[in-house]
């Protein structure tokens, strides 16, 4: 008579009940059976969930369990009669075709939450093929910050989605619960549903059944008007002249502001640029934190004087935090203070708010970046600016490019007032 027995082999969670399929004497094979499942709660003695554990769970587990053991029972009898050869290949591959049933089968697949959660332990290990590096902990940080919006959504709608939930139904509902309960930007949203993507794509990859619907062009949300601010020449050189010498905390900040103005550097390297090989006239990035790139920047005259004063001393780095703290000091000393349109985070509510604002309580270390590119924008080749910002696609870089709507006015005024001049002189 055949049997199956489920049992978990390690205690991490989750893990991955594992299939022990046998017959008579001859026949004794074993296979992942993708089902994954908190340790805590199943007994490999009781072939069963433990009685503390919650009758919803009980229930769902039940009825997948259940169903991929009548698969497994339904294609020995057919395979077997046909004199197959039944071994661990054979159940891998049982267990494979139970997840991919034809549509109008009851389809049980996994559970997108504890995928996301075998995801997130697989990413600890894995390699951005882009970098060569493994994912960075703020990358896993946000796959874990989204998983706990999935967690929270599921408790209020009493519901564990399985993967195969994950589709514009879920999106409309979803993305309505982001919005008016938690109150989120556009932006945000779609950060959210990105990495949603991203989770269903690797299920996917895994060999899981998943909706058609995450490829749909509806399955996105439209991000917020981009309002981040830029300095222009003119604000850099206040920045730059501002004398600091009698405040050692603000100094350093500003010289490491004008390091990341005149290079571009994401603060991320900015905060490792004493690592960096600083020539005659260039500095040398053999690897840049994000991207991996090999970098090379000329050494702007500003920089030059920084380094000159400091004696070839760099300033002293410190956290993002207090550097886009201690920056909107440095910004209001120089006199950056005129009104403009962005956004900002209300303390109570602890969401950005559009309204306006001085500009120096909108600066940060991002500014950095966003100002070198525009500045260069149209004065040298895009090619170039891409090189050593390292952005790998236009698109990307041109969202980038800061112009403030007074700017697109002058630059219209000038045009005309050119325009005029022409026809007074043909006159």
């Amino acid at each position: 008579m055949a049997n199956i027995k489920l049992n978990l082999k390690t205690k991490k969670n989750p893990s991955n009940l594992n299939i022990r399929f046998y017959h008579g004497k001859e026949i004794d094979c074993n296979a992942p059976s993708m089902i994954l499942i908190n340790p805590n709660i199943w007994s490999n003695k009781m072939q069963n969930m433990k009685n503390q554990v919650d009758e919803e769970t009980k229930e769902f587990y039940r009825d997948i369990i259940k169903n991929i053991k009548d698969h497994i029972i339904q294609s020995f009898v057919r395979d077997f009669t046909l004199g197959k050869v039944i071994n661990s290949d054979w159940l891998k591959q049982i267990v494979k075709e139970y997840y991919n049933r034809p549509a109008g089968d009851k389809d049980y697949t996994l559970l997108f939450v504890p995928f996301i959660d075998k995801f997130i332990e697989d990413s600890k290990n894995r390699i951005n093929q882009s970098s060569g590096k493994k994912i960075a902990e703020r990358t896993i940080q946000k796959y874990t910050t989204t998983k706990s919006q999935i967690e929270t959504y599921e408790t209020k709608v009493k519901t564990k989605f399985l993967i195969k939930d994950i589709n514009l139904d879920f999106h409309k509902s979803f993305t309505t619960y982001l919005k008016i309960d938690k109150q989120y930007s556009n932006t945000m949203v779609d950060k959210i549903i990105s990495q949603i993507k991203t989770f269903v794509r690797a299920a996917k990859e895994y060999g899981f059944s998943t909706s058609t619907d995450i490829d749909s062009r509806k399955f996105t949300f439209s991000r917020d008007e981009t309002l981040d601010t830029y300095h222009p020449e003119s604000e850099i050189e206040k920045i730059f002249n501002l004398d600091l010498s009698n405040n050692e905390r603000l100094l350093d900040v500003r010289d490491n502001y004008i390091i990341g103005l005149r290079t571009g550097l994401r603060i991320s390297d900015l905060k490792r640029i004493h690592e960096f090989h600083f020539t005659t006239g260039r500095i040398l990035i053999a690897s840049t934190e994000k991207t991996g790139s090999i970098v090379e920047i000329p050494i702007h005259p500003q920089i030059k004087s920084i380094l000159d004063r400091r004696d070839n001393i760099l300033p002293k780095i410190i956290s993002e935090q207090k550097f886009n703290l201690y920056v909107k000091e440095v910004c209001r000393l120089a006199g950056i203070t005129q009104t403009i349109l962005g956004y900002k985070r209300n303390k109570k509510s602890n969401r950005k708010e559009k309204g306006y604002f001085e500009k120096c309580e909108l600066v940060s270390s991002h500014t950095c970046r966003r100002s070198f590119a525009t500045n260069l924008y149209g004065k040298i080749p895009d090619n170039t600016i891409m090189a050593i910002t390292t952005h790998k696609s236009y698109a990307q870089f041109m969202k980038y490019l800061k112009t403030t709507n007074e700017e697109h006015v002058e630059a219209l005024e000038k045009y005309w007032e050119e325009e005029e001049n022409k026809k007074t002189v043909t006159k």
